[in-house]
Parts: C-alpha cells; sequence; structure tokens
C-alpha cells in the first residue's frame, strides 16, 4: 500500500512539472509567433522633428495613379549632448541632421521641444 502511494505520489510530481514548465510549445503555436514576429516593424519616425511618411502616387506617363509613400530618410546616430554629458541614440531624418549640425543637438532639441533625457 505504501509503495502504490509513494509511485503516486511520484507521478503526480513529475506530471506537475510539466505543467508548470513546458519545455516544448506546439508546432502551431510555434509558427504563430514566428509569424507574428514577421509583421511587427519599428516606426519610421524621426525622433525629434517627428517627420514620417507621405501618402503620395506614383504617375505613370499616361497619367494612371498609384499610392505609395515616401518615407523619410532615417538615419540611427549617437550624438553627444553636452548638457547631459552622454551620447544620446536617435532615430534622426538627414534634413534634421543637417539643422543639428548648424544648431547644435541641444538647441535643437529646444526648438521642437523635445526632452532628451528620454533617450
Amino acid at each position: 500500500m505504501a509503495r502504490v502511494v509513494k509511485t503516486l505520489l511520484l507521478l503526480l510530481g513529475v506530471a506537475a512539472g510539466f505543467q508548470a514548465a513546458p519545455l516544448l510549445r506546439p508546432a502551431s503555436q510555434a509558427a504563430v509567433s514566428r509569424c507574428a514576429a514577421d509583421s511587427i516593424q519599428m516606426s519610421k519616425i524621426c525622433d525629434i522633428t517627428g517627420k514620417r511618411s507621405n501618402n503620395a502616387n506614383r504617375v505613370s506617363f499616361s497619367n494612371k495613379k498609384w499610392a505609395r509613400l515616401q518615407e523619410p530618410n532615417l538615419q540611427t546616430k549617437r550624438l553627444f549632448s553636452k548638457e547631459l554629458d552622454r551620447f544620446v541614440r536617435l532615430k534622426v531624418a538627414t534634413s534634421t541632421l543637417r539643422t543639428i549640425r548648424k544648431l547644435g543637438l541641444d538647441e535643437t532639441a529646444k526648438k521642437y521641444e523635445i526632452d532628451l533625457n528620454k533617450f
């Protein structure tokens, strides 16, 4: 009798361990999570000016029109902030980089009312 109780407790313990932390996911869940990860994209928005994609038309010689997006030329840059005394990693449009070169990073951030502490 004691032997039967011990084996039942052992089996219950093993079964509870498998329920608490499954080692392998079913194939259907793995496929769903992989597909969901493929559909995630980073936003194409300038961190300082807020420039984003513009709706436009591609126009052929016969004047047919197809909708398309004009996306900003974004570059990820590490820029040094003198006020924060550290580097800041920003996703910035190239037109904004010209303004940063002209005014400086801290002055440009003040112009567009951006808090660089968030980056």
